[in-house]
């Protein structure tokens, strides 16, 4: 059999999320995957340092990070790239003038920081981050924006008309709009090209919008049963459930395993 190179994303594709558990299944069959000779990496839209840490749970050296903005081979960074700065400076400032607060995330850290001390009372119970109260925060000084988080309620935002600075919006928990980059495909490309793999030998998993990015008619995209509907059209294949065994069900279907 060929030897194929294998992409997954992480929650909801690989581990099930808000826990980030990876279900026995799965973790065998990445195992798996690479006895046969095959290879085995991940590609999330989790900051660098963050997606580390699953990359370490599953055994796995290789993988696209920052919705495709940082590649990190053989557990060193590659590269690591931000937004679109003048788009955040633009977006930040616009905030400020609408009386919105914000948070930004500009080291690869897991870590925030907001000139806003009410943003402090922000935190769900699943996020990871933390969030540093800075009253001296200038965010044009900062050189690399990896997630910028807006805080404001369906009424704010549409009592401002604030303009968001990409319509790729996440909606982070209650009355937070989180950006990042969701590129992934082009992080895919990178790595292959790194390796030297043609794209007719990349098998790619997925789940959220985000992965729209990372599906593309030059490889094989297969969305998990729990996938948004807008992924499930764009698929080759639809597998199972995260959590019901997707991961080795699709592998196996096609005899990777």
């Amino acid at each position: 059999m060929k030897k194929k190179f294998f992409f997954f994303d992480i929650d909801n594709t690989l581990a099930v999320w808000p826990d980030g558990i990876i279900p026995d299944s799965a973790q065998t069959t990445l195992d798996t995957l690479k006895a046969n000779g095959h290879r085995v990496a991940l590609a999330t839209g989790r900051l660098q340092i963050d997606a580390k840490r699953f990359a370490d749970m599953a055994n796995v050296h290789d993988f696209v990070a920052d919705g495709g903005k940082s590649v990190t081979i053989n557990d060193e960074i590659l590269f690591m790239e931000g937004l679109n700065r003048e788009a955040c400076l633009n977006y930040l400032a616009q905030l400020d003038r609408l009386g919105l607060h914000w948070a930004v995330t500009d080291v690869n850290e897991l870590v925030r920081v907001t000139p806003y001390e009410d943003v402090l009372s922000w935190h769900p119970v699943w996020d990871v981050c933390t969030t540093k109260y800075d009253p001296n925060f200038d965010y044009r000084q900062v050189e690399h924006f990896y997630k910028i988080y807006a805080y404001m309620t369906p009424e704010q935002e549409a009592a401002t008309g604030v303009v968001h600075m990409s319509n790729d919006i996440i909606r982070y928990g209650n009355d937070c709009i989180l950006f990042e980059p969701m590129v992934k495909g082009e992080g895919v490309r990178r790595m292959i090209a790194h390796y030297g793999v043609e794209p007719a030998d990349v098998v790619v998993f997925g789940d959220g919008y985000n992965d729209l990015s990372m599906f593309s008619p030059d490889w094989l995209n297969i969305a998990m049963g729990n996938a948004r509907e807008e992924l499930k059209v764009a698929a080759d294949y639809i597998t199972s459930d995260c959590k019901k065994d997707g991961i080795y069900e699709a592998c196996k279907n096609f005899g990777w395993i």
